[in-house]
C-alpha cells in the first residue's frame, strides 16, 4: 500500500557516492545531486537471520471440473515478517514489493502506520524448492514502495533500485517541487551473498512519493505521485549511476501509480541502439489513464529520444472506477490471450475495488472491463501455462484462464480455474499466519511464485510440471 505525507529521514554519506560508481564512465553532470547527510541503516550478519525462514512441503490442487488438467502447487518456504525492536516494543513490518533476478528474490518492507521505517531482505533459491535467507538491511527512517534490479556480472553484484519517500524538511535537498520522492540504490554482492552497505546512494525527485521504477532503453524510469489523485506527479529518466535526472515529463502525469514495458518492443542492437515502449498508469481525481512513449537509446550519441508521454486510453466515458486513496495499482502484460495479435488489448490494469480492466488496443479509446472477482491489488501472467494470477486481497489468489489455457479446455477467457489456499504444514510447530491477504505476486524462473502478504510475511511456491 502507498502511504504519503509522513515524516522520515534517510540520508546518504557524501563519501559513499563515488563507491557506487566504480567502473562507470564519467557523467556530463551540469545539475549535480544535492549534498546528502549520513546513512541511516542497520545491517545484519548471516547468523542473525537464522530461524526467520521456514521450509514447507505443502501441496494443493486446483481441479476445475470444466478443464482437462489439474494444476498442482507446492509451498516451499515461508519468510516471517520483519520486525523492529524499540526497547520492549516490537513493530511488525509489511511486505510491499518483490523483485526476482536469477536465483535471488528481494523483498522490501515498511511499517504499516503513520511512522516511517522499512527494510530490504534477500532470499536465495539454493536448490530445487529450497530457499536461504541471506541478508537484510533496515532503513529505520525510510519507506519504499517498489524496486527493480539488474546484474553487473563483471563486478559480481546486483544493482538494486528502490523507490519511495523521505521527509524533505530533514533531507536538506534544495530541489524545486521536491516533497519527499526519492530513488535509492544499494548493491548486493552475489559472490559473497550480502548487501554492500557502503554502495548506498540516493537521488531526490520532484513530487511526494516515487511509486514505481522500470528499466527501459539502457536507463531507468521512475514514476511519482501523491496517492490521492492530485497533481505534481511525473516520469523521470535516470541512468544507473543516479548522478542526475536526465529527462522528465511533468505535464502528463498527475498521480503516478504503475509502470511497465511492452515486451514485444524490447530490442538491443549492440553498440548502436536499445529500444522499448513504456506504459504508465496514473490518476487525476477519479479518472484513471494509460500513457505511452516509445523510447530509444543511441549508444553513439549517448542520448535517448524520450520527451513526453502520449495518452493512450482512459476510464473517462468507460467503466466506473472507485478510487481508493493510498492503495496500489498494477499493470501486467498478457500478450496473446485473445484472438487478436494486437498489443495493448493485452495490457491488464488492476485498480482495486473494480478488479481489472483492459487498456484497449486503440489509442484515444477507453478501458474495457476484464474481470472482477473482488478487490485486485496486483496481477501476474504465467506465459507458459496461459493463466493470470489475480491478487484478491483477503481472498488470496484467483487463477484465471486466458487464451492459451482455454485451448483444449471447455473454458472461456477470464473463467475462474480455482483459488490458492494457504498452507497448513506447520513444519514441526511453526505457527503460520491466519490471514492470507495478498498484496503482491512475483513469477520467476518459469514455475516459481512469491506472494507478499503484508504483515503476514512472504510465501514461496512452485507450480509442479504439467
Amino acid at each position: 500500500m502507498l502511504r504519503f505525507n509522513k515524516l522520515f529521514t534517510f540520508a546518504i554519506a557524501a563519501s559513499l557516492l563515488l563507491a557506487c560508481n566504480r567502473d562507470l564512465p564519467e557523467e556530463d553532470n551540469t545539475t549535480p545531486t544535492p549534498e546528502p547527510n549520513d546513512v541511516v541503516m542497520n545491517g545484519y550478519s548471516f547468523g542473525d537471520l537464522q530461524g526467520q525462514l521456514v521450509n514447507l512441503n505443502d501441496t494443493f490442487v486446483l481441479n476445475n471440473k470444466n478443464a482437462n488438467e489439474q494444476l498442482e502447487y507446492l509451498y516451499r518456504a515461508y519468510a516471517e515478517p520483519v520486525t523492529f525492536q524499540n526497547g520492549a516494543s516490537t513493530t511488525t513490518l509489511s511486505a510491499t514489493a518483490i523483485y526476482a533476478i536469477n536465483d535471488m528474490v528481494f523483498v522490501t518492507w515498511h511499517i504499516p502506520s503513520a511512522t516511517y521505517g522499512g527494510a530490504i531482505c534477500a532470499y536465495k533459491q539454493s536448490g530445487i524448492g529450497r530457499y536461504t535467507f541471506t541478508d537484510r538491511v533496515d532503513f529505520p527512517e525510510a519507506d519504499y514502495n517498489e524496486l527493480a534490479a539488474s546484474e553487473n556480472s563483471g563486478d559480481g553484484y546486483y544493482e538494486i533500485f528502490m523507490v519511495g519517500q523521505r521527509d524533505p524538511d530533514l533531507s536538506n535537498y534544495v530541489l524545486a517541487d521536491h516533497s519527499g520522492a526519492v530513488v535509492t540504490r544499494i548493491d548486493y554482492d552475489f559472490i559473497n551473498d550480502e548487501f554492500w552497505e557502503p554502495s548506498a546512494k540516493e537521488l531526490p525527485l520532484p513530487g511526494h512519493s516515487a511509486n514505481d521504477i522500470i528499466p527501459a532503453a539502457a536507463h531507468y524510469y521512475v514514476l511519482t505521485g501523491d496517492g490521492t489523485g492530485g497533481s505534481g506527479g511525473g516520469l523521470y529518466q535516470i541512468d544507473r549511476s543516479m548522478s542526475m535526472v536526465e529527462k522528465a515529463d511533468r505535464g502528463s502525469i498527475d498521480d503516478g501509480i504503475a509502470l511497465i514495458t511492452d515486451p514485444t518492443t524490447l530490442s538491443v542492437n549492440p553498440g548502436l541502439s536499445s529500444d522499448a515502449t513504456i506504459y504508465a498508469l496514473d490518476r487525476s481525481g477519479s479518472e484513471y489513464r494509460i500513457h505511452s512513449a516509445a523510447v530509444s537509446y543511441d549508444y553513439v550519441s549517448d542520448q535517448t529520444n524520450f520527451t513526453v508521454l502520449s495518452q493512450h486510453s482512459t476510464n473517462n466515458g468507460g467503466p466506473t472506477i472507485t478510487p481508493i486513496d493510498g492503495e496500489r495499482g498494477d499493470l501486467t502484460w498478457v500478450q496473446g490471450y485473445g484472438a487478436s495479435s494486437t498489443k495493448t488489448d493485452s495490457l491488464i490494469i488492476a485498480v482495486g475495488l473494480e478488479g481489472t480492466f483492459e487498456a484497449g488496443a486503440t489509442a484515444g479509446g477507453t478501458f474495457n472491463s476484464a474481470v472482477n472477482f473482488g478487490p485486485c491489488l496486483a496481477t501476474e501472467f504465467d506465459a507458459d501455462l496461459g493463466v493470470l494470477y489475480y491478487a484478491d486481497a483477503n481472498d488470496g489468489v484467483k487463477v484465471v484462464a486466458l487464451g492459451a489455457y482455454t485451448q483444449g479446455n471447455t473454458l472461456n477467457v477470464y473463467d475462474l480455474i480455482g483459488n490458492f489456499v494457504p498452507p497448513t504444514d506447520n513444519n514441526a510447530g511453526t505457527v503460520l499466519p491466519s490471514t492470507f491477504y495478498i498484496k503482491e505476486i512475483s513469477l520467476y524462473r518459469s514455475r516459481n511464485i512469491a506472494l507478499a502478504t503484508g504483515d503476514a510475511g512472504v510465501y514461496f511456491l512452485q507450480r509442479n510440471k504439467q
